[in-house]
């Protein structure tokens, strides 16, 4: 298993998918990658509740918003709820109750490319979230393509907009891929995954 924790990156995982809405389950045999990265003017104890979108947006060439919900999905983003509870956060029953907000989302069959330089933020794909008229920021720099089979998490802090247009700024997210055996994906390398995200992000617990 890899694991990556920098400011700036550049991954390419080398993976080929078929086009689905909804990724299948399989084992797994090799490595993933885990990138993350957080906002270091954020005081997470300082944070209290917490929601997880329950639907996870998939990001492929489609101009339409498509996303993926059933029991495969849910249990991706139940394992996200939980890792949050445990690092000492309550789940609000409301997005417009919580202090910050998780977006998940799964790369289908297309390479995106990200770069930032503090300031621009990301909205390139139908369907980003945008809560209450808002988008949101990075307020840092990274670089890095999005490669097939991967998922996103975008944690964001719902309080306040920023001075930078009103952008909301996410204060962590995640980024992981190798987690395809040939077309389909692995939910139990999946589950390790996002617990390797919250145990190299220390800063995260309360």
């Amino acid at each position: 298993m890899k694991k990556i924790s920098s400011l700036a990156l550049a991954v390419a995982c080398a993976l080929i998918m078929s086009c689905q809405k909804d990724p299948d389950t399989d084992k797994l045999d090799g490595s993933y990658l885990v990138y993350t990265n957080y906002d270091t003017g954020t005081d997470f104890k300082s944070i209290n509740s917490f929601y997880v979108i329950d639907s996870i947006l998939i990001i492929d060439n489609s101009e339409k918003s498509i996303y993926w919900n059933n029991g495969n999905s849910q249990k991706i983003v139940n394992a996200f709820e939980a890792q949050l509870a445990t690092a000492g956060y309550s789940e609000s029953e409301s997005i417009e109750n919580a202090d910050v907000v998780l977006q998940l989302s799964y790369v289908n069959n297309t390479y995106y490319f990200t770069a930032y330089n503090p300031g621009p933020w990301w909205n390139t794909y139908p369907g980003y979230w945008n809560w209450g008229g808002w988008g949101w920021y990075y307020p840092y720099s990274f670089s890095y393509s999005y490669s097939t089979g991967s998922i996103i998490g975008e944690l964001v802090d719902t309080n306040a907009p920023t001075p930078l247009n009103d952008k909301l700024t996410v204060v962590w997210n995640t980024y992981i891929c190798g987690l395809l055996n040939g077309n389909n994906l692995s939910l139990s390398r999946t589950m390790e995954a996002i617990e390797q995200a919250f145990v190299q992000s220390p800063y995260l617990k309360k």
